[in-house]
Protein backbone atom coordinates (compact mmCIF):
# COMPACT_ATOMS: atom_id res chain seq x y z
CA UNK A 1 0.00 0.00 0.00
CA UNK A 2 1.51 3.03 -1.17
CA UNK A 3 -0.68 6.13 -0.24
CA UNK A 4 0.13 9.62 -0.30
CA UNK A 5 0.74 11.59 2.92
CA UNK A 6 -0.51 14.95 2.50
CA UNK A 7 0.38 17.76 4.77
CA UNK A 8 -2.82 20.86 5.32
CA UNK A 9 -4.55 19.08 2.74
CA UNK A 10 -8.60 19.67 2.13
CA UNK A 11 -10.24 17.39 5.65
CA UNK A 12 -13.28 18.32 6.69
CA UNK A 13 -13.61 18.57 10.83
CA UNK A 14 -16.43 15.43 10.52
CA UNK A 15 -14.05 12.72 8.93
CA UNK A 16 -11.11 13.30 11.79
CA UNK A 17 -14.02 12.72 14.10
CA UNK A 18 -15.20 9.71 12.03
CA UNK A 19 -11.65 8.06 12.64
CA UNK A 20 -11.57 8.95 16.16
CA UNK A 21 -14.84 6.66 16.14
CA UNK A 22 -12.87 3.81 13.94
CA UNK A 23 -9.74 3.57 16.01
CA UNK A 24 -12.46 3.39 19.19
CA UNK A 25 -11.42 7.04 20.53
CA UNK A 26 -14.79 9.12 21.61
CA UNK A 27 -15.59 11.45 18.64
CA UNK A 28 -14.47 14.65 20.25
CA UNK A 29 -17.42 16.53 18.04
CA UNK A 30 -17.07 19.79 16.97
CA UNK A 31 -13.52 20.59 18.26
CA UNK A 32 -11.67 19.74 15.32
CA UNK A 33 -13.15 22.96 13.07
CA UNK A 34 -10.64 24.98 16.05
CA UNK A 35 -7.56 22.70 16.03
CA UNK A 36 -7.01 22.34 12.48
CA UNK A 37 -6.93 26.25 12.26
CA UNK A 38 -4.82 26.32 15.65
CA UNK A 39 -2.35 23.65 15.29
CA UNK A 40 1.29 24.10 13.34
CA UNK A 41 0.41 21.37 10.78
CA UNK A 42 -1.72 18.34 10.02
CA UNK A 43 -0.71 15.32 7.55
CA UNK A 44 -3.74 13.50 6.32
CA UNK A 45 -3.53 9.52 4.17
CA UNK A 46 -6.56 8.40 1.65
CA UNK A 47 -7.81 5.13 0.68
CA UNK A 48 -8.38 5.46 -2.89
CA UNK A 49 -11.95 5.77 -2.89
CA UNK A 50 -10.74 9.20 -0.82
CA UNK A 51 -11.96 8.13 2.40
CA UNK A 52 -9.68 9.36 5.69
CA UNK A 53 -7.64 6.57 6.72
CA UNK A 54 -4.51 8.47 8.58
CA UNK A 55 -4.04 11.24 10.40
CA UNK A 56 -1.66 13.01 12.88
CA UNK A 57 -1.33 16.63 14.00
CA UNK A 58 1.61 19.13 15.15
CA UNK A 59 1.56 21.32 17.88
CA UNK A 60 4.23 23.64 17.91
CA UNK A 61 5.65 27.05 18.66
CA UNK A 62 8.27 26.41 14.85
CA UNK A 63 11.02 27.36 17.15
CA UNK A 64 11.60 24.98 20.02
CA UNK A 65 9.22 22.24 20.79
CA UNK A 66 6.67 20.34 18.80
CA UNK A 67 3.76 17.68 19.95
CA UNK A 68 2.30 14.88 17.93
CA UNK A 69 -0.89 14.41 18.83
CA UNK A 70 -4.05 12.34 17.64
CA UNK A 71 -2.15 10.11 15.38
CA UNK A 72 -4.66 7.36 14.14
CA UNK A 73 -4.83 4.67 11.09
CA UNK A 74 -8.30 3.16 10.16
CA UNK A 75 -8.25 -0.11 11.07
CA UNK A 76 -8.60 -1.49 7.87
CA UNK A 77 -5.40 -0.35 7.13
CA UNK A 78 -3.24 -0.57 10.31
CA UNK A 79 -0.14 -2.88 10.40
CA UNK A 80 0.54 -1.51 7.00
CA UNK A 81 3.56 1.18 8.14
CA UNK A 82 0.89 4.30 7.36
CA UNK A 83 1.05 4.74 11.23
CA UNK A 84 5.10 4.84 11.10
CA UNK A 85 5.24 7.08 7.74
CA UNK A 86 2.66 9.50 9.23
CA UNK A 87 5.29 10.13 12.17
CA UNK A 88 8.46 10.06 9.97
CA UNK A 89 7.00 13.06 7.88
CA UNK A 90 5.82 14.94 10.49
CA UNK A 91 9.65 14.52 12.54
CA UNK A 92 11.42 15.08 9.02
CA UNK A 93 9.20 18.17 8.06
CA UNK A 94 9.99 19.87 11.72
CA UNK A 95 13.51 18.93 11.67
CA UNK A 96 13.70 20.77 7.93
CA UNK A 97 12.21 24.17 10.06
CA UNK A 98 14.63 24.03 12.87
CA UNK A 99 12.29 22.38 15.39
CA UNK A 100 15.12 21.45 17.80
CA UNK A 101 12.63 18.81 20.57
CA UNK A 102 9.35 17.09 19.33
CA UNK A 103 7.59 15.00 22.07
CA UNK A 104 4.73 12.25 22.31
CA UNK A 105 2.82 10.82 24.99
CA UNK A 106 1.43 7.71 24.50
CA UNK A 107 0.15 4.28 25.97
CA UNK A 108 2.14 2.28 27.26
CA UNK A 109 1.74 -0.54 24.57
CA UNK A 110 2.80 1.69 21.92
CA UNK A 111 6.06 2.33 23.18
CA UNK A 112 7.54 -0.30 20.87
CA UNK A 113 5.78 1.70 18.04
CA UNK A 114 7.58 4.91 18.98
CA UNK A 115 10.82 3.74 19.68
CA UNK A 116 10.97 2.01 16.34
CA UNK A 117 10.45 5.92 14.87
CA UNK A 118 13.22 7.22 16.98
CA UNK A 119 11.98 8.67 19.74
CA UNK A 120 13.61 8.34 23.21
CA UNK A 121 11.22 6.96 25.61
CA UNK A 122 11.77 7.73 29.02
CA UNK A 123 8.96 8.50 32.40
CA UNK A 124 6.73 11.63 32.61
CA UNK A 125 3.58 12.03 33.86
CA UNK A 126 -0.06 13.49 32.39
CA UNK A 127 -3.21 15.26 34.57
CA UNK A 128 -6.20 14.61 31.90
CA UNK A 129 -9.27 16.42 33.23
CA UNK A 130 -11.51 14.53 31.69
CA UNK A 131 -10.66 11.37 32.40
CA UNK A 132 -9.10 11.63 35.99
CA UNK A 133 -9.64 13.62 39.43
CA UNK A 134 -6.43 15.62 39.46
CA UNK A 135 -7.31 15.83 43.11
CA UNK A 136 -7.17 11.90 44.12
CA UNK A 137 -3.68 11.15 43.94
CA UNK A 138 -2.52 14.42 45.25
CA UNK A 139 -1.24 14.62 48.80
CA UNK A 140 -1.83 17.13 51.58
CA UNK A 141 1.03 19.67 51.91
CA UNK A 142 1.65 19.60 48.49
CA UNK A 143 2.11 23.16 46.26
CA UNK A 144 -0.85 23.63 44.32
CA UNK A 145 -3.11 22.37 47.07
CA UNK A 146 -3.65 26.20 49.14
CA UNK A 147 -1.11 25.33 51.77
CA UNK A 148 2.89 26.83 51.60
CA UNK A 149 5.37 24.73 50.67
CA UNK A 150 7.35 23.39 53.74
CA UNK A 151 10.90 24.22 54.07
Amino acid sequence: MNLDIIRNGDVEPTEIEDLREAVGWERCEGTYASILKRHYTYYTVRAQDGSLIGYVSVLSDGISDAFLLDLMVHPSAQRTHIGMRLVERAIQDMKDAGVRCIQVTFNEDLQEFYAKCGFHIFGGGIIDFKKMDWNAGRQPGHPGDGERPRR
